[in-house]
């Protein structure tokens, strides 16, 4: 007779079929790129006013602030940025909640949970360089990154005309076999570069500035991670024994078939994604009122850029899952071929595709020379995160889990591609900055900018354990003559985070058997914490 184990309503299941495969990417970008919205732009200035800089654009940079701001380059101008940034990517997984290590007790299990009551911390940096397959692991402790611009106003006219190279984003980094952390996340590579952006910059009277631009950007996005399934394998097992309603003596308890078993608590898959495209187009719009000598108001409009990165995938298969999966496979025959049960194959390779939409951006400020020497400058930003409603990525071949998993998910899964559902927030966030000038050649600088998260506390994870944070910056400039300047700057970038267990669908979740995420810390209290130290410069100069 058929022997069949109910599949505990606490934990999550069959659904994770949909395995959220895909993303571990959906990062990528996501979880954190709400957060690390202009901190690779690594101009100091900026960074030190809080990145409230809409009504007060830097030089050059305005290309990216705010291109009405180009119109005040005079001449021809030259900028060189370096920058200098070391990460710290932190989690603290807890003991498993009471209703969560009932369901561990009941099913007996022999072996104790590794990542239980267990710390993940990595400061390994990664880069995705464009062109270049896989992940490039950085021989430094802190990444370096040299950037720059041209502008060239002739003179007698009212426009200014340049271009700039910088990351909108770039983030990475790698954990060590060893660590909890890599269930979401073994090498991470995340990179968005501007290399061409041809803008102008038009003064069209004593008040107004204007200016529009165009940005040709490379996207890439790289991961690899172990995936661990929980109790995957039991709901594959029971959903396949409801479905064929047939006899077999090959089912021996909690995780076990014809004598093959997988832990839960053990890495079942190898994931590795490598995807990428060199064109990427966006527009930015801007425009300055300065209506007093003391006062200006200004916006900028980014406009949302469509990616669609093309690459490689290869799933590798533990000894464990192939040796289960091929005896259920030979027990049950035929039909659990035409459910699309997994077969027990070691590997598979192909193309994989990845359509993800690079989000809008809108930001207001206002500049005000409060006294002669003080300067306050205020921002309120919003960038459009709700379109990550979900991802879609296509494989060129049907992957092992794709066929039963778009029986039970048919919403998100087909045999050949995944929609990974993120939900994410579109979120306003305020931004503020003083300068105080010292003298004529000297400013100092301070600024604050407090980032609301548009990940909802209900899909926070460990892939980039960010959520919401704060970026603490002073620096100052320094002009050595009307045609050469320094800029230098200290940041610090902090976010702590706590994922009740249960709490998040995209980590620990308990109360969804059929939910469409991966949940590899299911059960477990995480507290995550990530910081970051900046240092930013730049060289200006007149040619």
């Amino acid at each position: 007779m058929i022997r069949k184990i109910a599949l505990p309503a606490c934990w999550s299941g069959i659904g994770t079929l949909t395995l959220k495969f895909g993303f571990m990417l959906a990062v990528s970008t996501g979880a954190s790129a709400a957060l690390i919205e202009n901190m690779t732009i690594a101009n100091p200035k900026a960074t030190a006013l809080g990145n409230a800089v809409t009504a007060d654009p830097p030089g050059i940079d305005s290309i990216h602030y705010n291109p009405a701001g180009l119109a005040r380059v005079k001449g021809r101008e030259g900028l060189f940025k370096l920058s200098v940034v070391s990460f710290t990517f932190g989690a603290e997984f807890g003991s498993y909640h009471p209703l969560a290590q009932a369901e561990i007790d009941k099913w007996g299990l022999d072996e104790t949970d590794p990542v239980e009551n267990s710390v993940s911390e990595t400061d390994t940096p990664i880069l995705k360089v464009p062109f270049i397959g896989g992940r490039t692991e950085w021989p430094l402790p802190v990444v370096i990154v040299p950037t720059g611009g041209a502008a060239v106003n002739t003179p007698g006219t009212n426009y200014t005309w340049g271009t700039a190279v910088f990351a909108p984003f770039a983030a990475g980094y790698q954990r060590d076999d060893d660590d909890p952390g890599i269930y979401m996340g073994k090498e991470l590579g995340l990179t968005r570069l501007t290399y061409f952006a041809p803008t102008i910059g038009f003064k069209l009277n004593d008040e107004w500035s204007l200016g529009v631009g165009v940005h040709f950007s490379y996207m890439g996005m790289s991961a690899l991670t172990d995936l661990r399934l929980m109790l995957l394998p039991l709901g594959i097992i029971n959903t396949a024994l409801d479905l064929l309603e047939d006899d077999s003596d090959c089912l021996g308890g909690a995780f076990e078939f014809c004598g093959n078993s997988i832990s839960p608590f053990e890495s079942a898959i190898l994931m590795d994604v490598d995807v990428e495209t060199g064109l990427s187009v966006s527009a930015t719009f801007g425009a300055l009122w300065e209506p007093e000598p003391w006062f200006t108001w200004g916006f900028v409009y980014q406009t949302e850029a469509a990616n669609h990165m093309k690459g490689s995938y290869r799933f590798s298969y533990s000894q464990d899952w192939q040796n289960l999966f091929a005896s259920i496979n030979q027990e049950l025959g035929p039909v659990t071929r035409l459910l699309g049960l997994p077969t027990g194959i070691p590997e598979q390779t192909g193309d994989a595709t990845v359509n993800l939409k690079y989000p809008s951006h809108f930001a207001t400020g206002i500049s005000v020379q409060v006294t002669p020497r003080w300067k306050v400058n205020l921002d309120a930003k919003w960038t459009d995160w709700e379109v990550w409603d979900g991802f879609l990525i296509e494989f060129d071949n049907p992957f092992e889990l794709g066929g039963l998993g778009s029986l039970i998910v048919p919403e998100y899964v087909t045999k050949t591609s995944l929609i990974i559902p993120r939900h994410y927030e579109s979120v306003w966030n305020i931004a503020m900055g003083v300068e105080y000038q010292y003298s004529d050649r000297l400013a100092l600088r301070a600024g604050w900018e407090p980032r609301k998260s548009s990940v909802p506390d209900d899909k926070l994870d460990v892939l980039l354990p960010m959520g919401e944070a704060d970026l603490y910056a002073v620096g100052f400039g320094y002009k050595f003559s009307h045609d050469m300047e320094i800029d230098f700057t200290l940041g610090y970038f902090i976010s702590q985070n706590d994922i009740p267990a249960g709490t998040s669908t995209n980590s620990n979740d308990m109360t969804q058997p059929t939910s469409a995420w991966y949940n590899p810390y299911t059960g477990l209290d995480i507290k995550t914490e990530t910081s970051a130290i900046l240092l930013e410069s730049s060289f200006t100069w007149q040619f």
